[in-house]
């Protein structure tokens, strides 16, 4: 019987042999030794005798009987040899009494490379085991720039706390990630019992993952798992039952095709036409949409929010009685899925989350209720059931920087940022040349607002910086003139010079009207998620100059402003370096938006730096975790495969 099993075994590898052979490539097992080189250089640790994921062991350590097997572990030997009676006789034993002897490995970036016992290996693989037991040495390779290297350093991270090693992620930051939604820090060491409750968990899911899509979708396991536990949480997974696991599968296939790379997201940079009923159609028709606003913090106390709830009210006041709002406010992050779910149940069937914050909540409800139309407002989310929509706040940047560059007499301007999150450094570029375009001089002083040492009081320290860009507006419980752009003049008093107008509700009622007419739904084919960036063009951006502007510099501002909104212009256009003299942008290209998207870098005539979280308040730790520079992984324009869409 065990010679049948070896011949089956051998069919197995004589497919893997054919294969690689078709591929031009080494039909037999890689050889750590001609991988990574002189091994003996590097630096070894020994794990000791531990259980290792036999998906993860592809290898040998040196070449020895490589010939006996094809890169998939299977046999390829003849069946009358001498290796067939042993890997029977080997297979007869383990199918008999278990495998009583553990293998000795080399590990290097979490693959594995037998150093003896590749016939056990070979056995388990054809019997389909997870794991085996084995005495692993760990071979540490040195650092490079490489995704994969970076990757394996963060798993050695969480193999210390944790001992893991059968999770595994395509994306940098995820290792975090998970500790994060588990209740963990990085650097805390795990208990035994939430070892055992993640592995249960994953293991669990893994199980019903790989029944409901195998192998076909090119994001590993792990990427799955972290998409699920975003969804669902990490509290009673562990504890769900299979099929009900198998369920919120199911209700995911969506995120998870989309994931695997395949379809595009797509960047909807104008509003769309509407294809279904005309505007006048959709006014005097029936029907009236109920539309909740979710909230982070009173509009009275929150600029942001304060530009959004503007936005609710006139688009209210525009579609009269074809649209009802309702706004729920929450002061914790806590409150965010209770308020979400309320607003459901009260009926709103179009529903705006208006801060980065809420993403993530949003995504189990959007699942659960798919009547229910749910928008986040972020820059960075890719979800298939939840659009995101944002504004192209460089555009008016870039304008303002103008503004700065002219007034500044000493060249030397200041800007104080607020989060270190994507899209901030895009603003600060933007403004960046746009002064330098008046100014060739104009140097951009940097400082952060949400900095543990940051002196509101005197930011710069430089008598020479008398024109500075700080926060967009002001809440009205201030009353404070530190908004916008601003200059100090020599009495001490500022005087405003310019400021952003951000205008939601050109947004807000063309949802609401693609609701009413049918085109929400029809906009949305295939597994394209759809992401909203409006700028100047779409009339939801503006800038505002001081009545005081001298009129050469108005219109200036109102000639480029022009050109931007017509596309004649474009703000990350001809020859762009950063701080370090790195060539960003050639002199006769233009940056993708998805490249403006996933900026994380300086301008070379900005003088700062982004700062690290540890340097930031606790206060804007919650935002940086979920949209940070240093937190979450670049966005590559190549691999998100950005789709620039203008219409309208």
């Amino acid at each position: 019987m065990a010679v049948e099993d070896y011949i089956r075994a051998r069919k197995q590898g004589l497919k893997a042999y054919h294969a690689n052979v078709q591929k031009h490539i080494s039909p037999y097992l890689p050889v750590l030794e001609e991988i990574a080189g002189h091994i003996n250089g590097l630096t070894h640790v020994s794990l000791g005798l531990i259980q290792i994921p036999l998906k993860n062991v592809v290898g040998t350590g040196t070449k020895g009987r490589t010939n006996a097997f094809a890169s998939n572990f299977m046999p390829i030997l003849d069946p009358n040899s001498e290796f067939c009676s042993k890997w029977a006789h080997l297979y007869d034993s383990v199918v008999q009494d278990g495998l009583r002897q553990p293998v000795r490995c080399l590990e290097y970036l979490n693959r594995f490379y037998v150093l003896e016992g590749n016939k056990r290996v070979s056995v388990m693989k054809y019997l389909d085991a997870v794991s085996i037991e084995a005495e692993v040495t760990r071979v540490i390779p040195r650092r490079t720039n490489t995704l994969e290297n970076r990757l394996y350093f963060e798993f050695l991270n969480f193999y210390k706390d944790t001992a893991i090693n059968n999770i595994w992620f395509s994306q940098e930051g995820s290792f975090a990630r998970l500790c994060e939604l588990t209740g963990h820090t990085v650097g805390e060491p795990w208990s035994s019992e939430d070892k055992m409750d993640l592995q249960a968990a994953y293991m669990r899911f893994r199980r019903e993952y790989k029944a409901l899509f195998g192998d076909r979708l090119g994001i590993t396991t792990g990427d799955a798992f972290l998409i699920y536990l975003t969804v669902y949480g990490y509290e009673g997974t562990p504890q769900k039952l299979s099929s009900q696991i198998m369920d919120d599968l199911k209700r995911l296939r969506e995120e998870f095709e989309r994931s695997n790379g395949e379809e595009t997201v797509a960047l909807i940079m104008d509003p769309l036409e509407q294809k279904t009923r005309s505007l006048r159609q959709a006014l005097f028709g029936p029907g009236t949409v109920k539309v909740g606003f979710l909230y982070h913090r009173e509009p009275r106390i929150s600029g942001w929010n304060y530009w959004h709830d503007l936005g609710r009210i006139n688009a209210e006041n525009a579609l009269g009685e074809h649209m009802v709002s309702t706004v729920a406010v929450c002061q914790e992050p806590e409150e965010f899925e209770g308020a979400l779910e309320q607003l459901i149940r009260d009926g709103n069937r179009l529903i705006f989350t208006t801060s980065p914050l809420m993403l993530d909540t949003c995504i189990k409800p959007s699942l659960e209720h798919p009547d229910v139309k749910i928008l986040n407002c972020s820059l960075l989310a890719s979800y298939y059931h939840v659009r995101s929509y944002y504004l192209r706040l460089y555009e008016a940047k870039f304008l303002i920087g103008m503004v700065a560059g002219a007034m500044s007499q000493s060249g030397k301007i200041g800007y104080i940022a607020d989060y270190p999150i994507y899209g901030a450094p895009a603003s600060i570029n933007a403004f960046a040349a746009g002064a330098r375009m008046v100014n060739p001089r104009a140097k951009i002083f940097l400082e952060w607002s949400t900095r543990k040492d940051f002196d509101p009081e005197d930011p710069f320290h430089d008598p020479e910086i008398s024109v500075i860009s700080n926060r967009d507006i002001n809440a009205p419980k201030y009353s404070s003139k530190e908004y916008g752009l601003y200059a100090i003049e020599a009495d001490g008093q500022l005087r405003n010079l310019a400021i952003p107008v951000l205008d939601w509700s050109k947004f807000y009622s063309s949802m609401a009207l693609s609701v009413l007419n049918g085109s929400f739904d029809a906009d949305q084919s295939g597994k394209c998620a759809l992401d909203y960036w409006w700028g100047m063009s779409s009339d939801a951006l503006d800038i505002v100059l001081s009545t005081k502007t001298d009129p050469y510099l108005r219109r200036l501002i109102n000639i480029t402003q022009a050109q931007l909104q017509s596309g004649q212009l474009w703000p990350f256009e001809g020859e762009l370096r950063d701080q370090k003299g790195n060539l960003r942008c050639q002199a006769e290209a233009q940056l993708s938006p998805a490249e403006i998207i996933a900026m994380d870098y300086l301008a070379d005539n900005v003088f700062g730096c982004i700062p690290d979280t540890a340097e930031l308040k606790d206060s804007a730790r919650p935002m940086v975790m979920t949209q940070g520079l240093r937190e979450v992984a670049k966005p590559e324009a190549s691999t998100f495969n950005w789709t620039n869409i203008r219409q309208g």
